[in-house]
């Protein structure tokens, strides 16, 4: 295992982008659940991107890995909130409103947070369980964005989950054509 090398301009960017984000709590004009639930699909759109298109390639894991970062650190901020904000630490009334949910969520969190620190902390040989949890944490991030946004939400949220999807769909365009243009 060897770390890896740290390259300042990602992580400062997006950390700049997360600080401004958070700045703007103060004029959200909608649920600070809702907006830091958008902030964090947000800042994890590009990682989600970059991941399908090679995020272990040199020019792109830095830029991965620091967006990867900053979108769990906003979707930590959401999570709080919604626990602690929302429902006042109540877990029981949590299950209770959102069911099979709250333990999608649980998981997502769980598996960013264990994926965020391998990303940091490990430089996997192919095939490895860093590879696959990399995998499975990009999966179900992915997919309860989208789903959380574009199938149970409406209007702007439902937007950004559209956009998410749109995207999604064609950085895995390029990255199946690059793969069949040989």
């Amino acid at each position: 295992m060897t770390a890896r090398s740290f390259d300042p301009l990602p992580v400062g960017t997006a950390l700049c982008l997360l600080g401004l984000a958070v700045a703007g709590m103060t004029f959200a004009t909608i649920g600070i659940t809702e907006w830091t639930a958008r902030l964090a699909m947000m800042l994890a759109a590009p990682a989600i991107v970059l991941y399908v298109l090679g995020a272990d390639s040199p020019g792109r894991g830095a830029w991965w890995r620091a967006f990867w970062t900053a979108g769990m650190a906003a979707y930590l901020l959401h999570v709080w909130w919604a626990v602690f904000g929302a429902y006042g630490g109540d877990i029981g009334a949590i299950v209770e409103r959102q069911g099979w949910v709250a333990g999608t969520n649980a998981l997502a969190t769980i598996l960013w947070v264990a994926d965020v620190a391998a990303a940091w902390l490990i430089r996997p040989p192919p095939g490895s369980a860093v590879r696959i949890l990399h995998l499975l944490a990009w999966l179900i991030v992915t997919i309860s964005f989208i789903v959380a946004s574009a199938v149970f939400r409406s209007g702007a949220s439902a937007m950004f989950g559209y956009i998410l999807a749109a995207l999604l769909a064609g950085a895995l365009a390029i990255r199946w054509a690059a793969r069949h243009a040989a």
